[in-house]
């Protein structure tokens, strides 16, 4: 039986594995042979850590024309160097150096100054070789407090004098990340990244990956079995790979794919991805997480654009010809089991208690003041019998009268302002009114 193609949950270390990225391979490769520093700026799980083994893979070099001696391409990973002192960071940078020209690793380089780091670089340099450091996670040396602006500023130097080139991986922008000292932005090292967006592929290019991975593996899926792959995952290249592995593992065990397998598929993938999705959320602000979870109202309202801009460059979000969207209906069905202050989702319906809106399957519904009080108030009891007189005391508050027939009326107009949505108001005959999908 053949193996299953899909099982990357960390980084991707061997190209033959890699699928597409091609325009940011040479737009990354083509910086770094003009001397230029860059900056490949995408959220959590994008693929930055597999983009940068992809363009240290001595094949792709070769490609681009960055062999040795002419390129000495150095691999950094940050992690664990969040309380390094300045001296250790350079040891590693230097230990670095050695490792990727084959040289042993030289005694008491465990801490060395910025002399012997720039030394060595400068030989390096009048033989006729560039180094180019890969730092990977980059946000954590920017927060250790042991890293003041004369240090960046020595890295700068060290691009200046030695044309030594920078390609630092992380999830965010150099100019928003936190730094340990506020004044290191105004360090001169920050002026010569150019960035490199890692986002999103587009769904033609998702879907290759799964077909083309298959077919190297000689599996097929059917096309159902695809489209529920596409809908649970977007066109985020991580999470397909989720939703593949679990579709391949799903059809292994039934031979024949049917509406039961979309709905394993679905259940398995979002067990998984639900964790990664809690990482996201954790990352948003209260702005931000309203704004995902009412998406619709939120392209109408101008204050949310910002939060929009950042949704999409977190691959949260996606344009459309009609506007935004969630990149998938398992990230809207996470949201929705969110608890938002100011928000009530319940079934289909996303009702804004602020801003005094009510959107149900992604349509905005306009409601004069009445007909949003009692949708609203219905709601919040979660699908509960909310009784006559509770109701009416609610909408009317002051002017409450005890008009059976008024109540009636109002719940009349607020159904045929629901449209199609109208049997979810229901009538417990002589008790009251719930809120209920389906209508029972």
């Amino acid at each position: 039986m053949a193996h299953n193609p899909f099982y990357h949950r960390g980084a991707i270390r061997e190209s033959v594995h890699f699928y597409d990225r091609q325009h940011e391979t040479g737009q990354v490769a083509n910086l770094i042979g003009a001397s230029q520093s860059v900056s490949i700026v995408g959220p959590r799980r994008i693929g930055k850590t597999s983009l940068l083994y992809h363009l240290l893979d001595e094949g792709v070099r070769a490609e681009r024309g960055l062999l040795l001696p002419d390129y000495v391409l150095v691999p950094i990973d940050a992690e664990g160097m969040e309380q390094a002192s300045s001296l250790a960071v350079y040891a590693l940078l230097l230990n670095g150096i050695y490792e990727a020209l084959g040289r042993d690793r030289e005694a008491g380089a465990d801490t060395v100054g910025y002399r012997d780091l720039s030394s060595e670089i400068k030989s390096l340099y009048l033989s006729g070789a560039k180094v180019v450091f890969f730092i990977d996670e980059f946000e954590l040396l920017a927060a250790n407090q042991n890293l003041d602006p004369p240090f960046f500023s020595g890295l700068r130097g060290l691009a200046t004098r030695y044309a030594v080139s920078y390609v630092l991986a992380s999830q965010h922008p150099l100019v928003s990340l936190v730094y340990a000292d506020d004044s290191v932005l105004s360090s001169p090292f920050f002026n010569i990244f150019a960035t490199v967006p890692l986002g999103l592929f587009d769904e033609e290019t998702a879907w290759g990956m799964v077909v083309d991975l298959l077919g190297r593996a000689a599996m097929t899926l059917p096309e159902p079995a695809l489209d529920a792959i596409a809908d649970l995952a977007g066109p985020h290249p991580f999470f397909m790979q989720i939703a593949a592995y679990h579709a391949c593992e799903v059809m292994r065990s039934v031979g024949q794919w049917d509406e039961q397998c979309s709905a394993t598929l679905g259940d398995r993938f979002y067990e998984e991805a639900q964790h990664h999705y809690l990482y996201y959320w954790n990352g948003l602000d209260a702005t931000q997480r309203s704004v995902l979870a009412n998406l619709t109202a939120a392209q109408h309202d101008r204050g949310a654009r910002d939060a929009l801009r950042l949704l999409q460059m977190q691959c949260l979000v996606v344009r459309t010809d009609s506007g935004c969207r969630h990149v998938s209906s398992s990230l809207q069905r996470f949201v929705r089991l969110q608890d938002i202050e100011g928000l009530v989702q319940e079934g289909p319906f996303v009702i804004d208690l602020q801003r005094r809106t009510v959107t149900v399957a992604g349509e905005l519904l306009e409601l004069s003041k009445t007909q949003f009080k009692l949708l609203a108030h219905l709601a919040q009891h979660g699908g509960n019998i909310v009784t006559s007189r509770a109701l009416e005391a609610h909408v009317w508050q002051d002017e409450y009268v005890g008009d059976p027939e008024r109540l009636k009326a109002a719940v009349k107009h607020l159904r045929r302002a629901l449209g199609p949505w109208a049997k979810c108001v229901i009538n417990v005959r002589g008790v009251g009114y719930a809120l209920r999908m389906g209508g029972q």
